[in-house]
């Protein structure tokens, strides 16, 4: 997907389709359906793989990563690709727009801090299941190579 993303983007700036300066709403379409779609991969993945059945999704802090990537591209997908056209019809109506994106762009940056703080508070999220290795009978055990804290 990065790869068809970079792609895309080359052609249009090469071709001059979308300028260099100023805002770029052909490309940011591209990049949030492609996100929107990874978003939606997470979630069948989730629904679907068995180790995350067993779970709760609300104590997984990748759902709420993906949750709030999700809310957060769904919610301003319609104002970015059409900026230019807000910004000289209706201005008043792009700027509450933007007051949105600015709410959810904090929210997003609270959740990556909540990341980076997660392992230390072991009682409030489980681990992730796809990082959990199972052990066959051939091999020997893998070491838990996570920092314990």
């Amino acid at each position: 997907m990065i790869i068809t993303f970079f792609i895309v983007i080359l052609i249009l700036q090469f071709s001059g389709i979308e300028p260099v300066y100023l805002n770029q709403p052909l490309i940011f379409t591209v990049g949030a359906n492609l996100i929107l779609l990874g978003s939606g991969f997470y979630f069948i993945g989730l629904m679907t793989n068995e180790q995350y059945l067993s779970v709760n999704p609300l104590r997984l802090l990748s759902f709420w990563q993906m949750t709030f990537i999700l809310f957060t591209y769904s919610l301003t997908y319609i104002s970015s690709a059409s900026l230019m056209y807000l910004y000289t019809n209706y201005p008043q109506l792009l700027a509450s727009l933007l007051k949105i994106d600015w709410v959810m762009g904090v929210l997003n940056l609270a959740i990556l801090v909540l990341t980076v703080a997660s392992p230390r508070f072991p009682h409030l999220f489980e681990r992730e299941p796809y990082f959990e290795f199972k052990q066959s009978k051939n091999t020997e055990k893998v070491p838990d190579l996570s920092p314990q804290i």
